[in-house]
């Protein structure tokens, strides 16, 4: 998903210029759907039997994904290849090492959380890179087939080395109200679930059309598929550091400000910048922001939630969130309009802004009802 931007600009002027760009988007919404959706039964099953039973799988299916892309022509084709199978196998990744992080740090866990997040920002800064550096020189098929080799070789790794420090529970009946209704009467579990589906709502709309905005306003196709860099760069920093903050002022302030930082980012700096320059700026900005909300959130989960239940609970928050990433890309891609001589980018950063800064506003009612109203806290 960090790279989406890539992609969607490159379908746009090629295989799938005959479509708009809200239809494209789909590829991208199921993608962050099934991502986050799968966290259903990949915590549970995480809780049960341990990390390994989902690395597994997931490096297999997110490898096929990616290299059936390659070869794909078809916008069907595109859908089940990129859209669900290599999302499968990457929500079985994140999930599996998620849980597995838990158990192994309790005081310094916004650190851990941060440090494993911006493993997904280092290829994001890569990957755009390599992607325009072989396509332009050979084809689109070996570009993606480099890709899929790179992500290949870190998911058998990653699979292979991620162990958890608490034992499986074992299979347990299947009972979804106790699993995954049940921890929303916690209602601090369930105001930043509101808050993260209102922000997943806005939080990818940038990632995925900050490339195509630079094209509209002249940047060259190779520059605007850089700005996906440079936002992974700064996401790469926004989750160390905010990781480390979270550990001295507290993971609600954090995910707070971040939050904030974010939908002030794009309202109203990126909705006015036409300019290259501004636009790095931009890119670099959000980046920061967003990667901090993106390692901050399960940091967050687990501090609220039994130790033994965070795989779970990550699951049923994520089964809810997955619904505001799956409408987010369309309706942004509907504000720009399939008229590619006039799009209307105005109209999807506003959009993008307004319900980002509504879950930041929740994310401050969380903190206010998880602290008794003393929103100074250190939580």
């Amino acid at each position: 998903m960090n790279v989406i931007g890539v992609f969607q600009t490159y379908y746009e002027n090629n295989q799938l210029s005959d479509l708009s760009p809200s239809t494209i988007s789909w590829i991208g919404s199921i993608q962050t759907f099934i991502l986050a959706m799968g966290g259903l039964f990949a915590g549970r099953m995480c809780d049960m039997y341990g990390p390994r039973y989902l690395t597994i799988p997931g490096s297999i299916l997110l490898t096929i994904g990616v290299s059936t892309t390659a070869v794909c022509t078809e916008y069907y084709q595109f859908i089940l290849a990129q859209g669900v199978c290599s999302a499968f196998g990457a929500s079985l990744l994140f999930y599996a090492t998620t849980a597995a992080i838990t158990g192994w740090f309790s005081e310094r866990r916004g650190l851990a959380f941060g440090v494993a997040a911006s493993g997904a920002s280092f290829g994001g800064v890569a990957l755009p890179f390599l992607f325009d550096g072989v396509v332009r020189r050979y084809s689109f098929t070996a570009a993606v087939f480099c890709v899929g080799a790179l992500l290949f070789f870190f998911s058998a790794l990653a699979a292979i080395l991620t162990t958890s420090r608490i034992p499986p529970s074992g299979r347990e009946p299947y009972q979804f109200v106790h699993f995954y209704l049940k921890p929303y009467l916690d209602p601090v579990f369930a105001l930043v679930t509101l808050s993260l589906t209102l922000t997943y709502l806005g939080l990818f709309v940038p990632f995925a059309f900050i490339a195509s905005h630079a094209l509209s306003n002249g940047i060259s196709q190779s520059s605007a598929f850089h700005l996906v860099a440079y936002l992974n760069a700064g996401s790469f920093a926004g989750r160390l550091y905010s990781g480390m903050l979270s550990d001295k002022i507290g993971k609600f302030s954090v995910f707070f400000l971040v939050t904030l930082l974010s939908g002030l980012v794009v309202l109203p700096f990126w909705y006015l910048v036409n300019e290259e320059s501004w636009i790095v700026v931009v890119a670099v900005a959000y980046g920061f922001a967003s990667g901090g909300v993106l390692a901050m959130y399960p940091a967050l989960v687990a501090q609220i939630s039994p130790v033994t239940e965070i795989g779970t609970r990550l699951g049923s928050l994520s089964a809810a969130i997955a619904f505001g990433a799956l409408a987010s890309l369309p309706i942004a891609g509907a504000l720009v309009g399939s008229d590619s001589y006039n799009p209307n980018f105005n109209a999807m950063q506003l959009y993008a802004g307004v319900v980002i800064l509504a879950g930041a506003g929740m994310a401050m009612l969380a903190k206010a009802r998880g602290t008794r109203g003393n929103l100074f806290a250190k939580e």
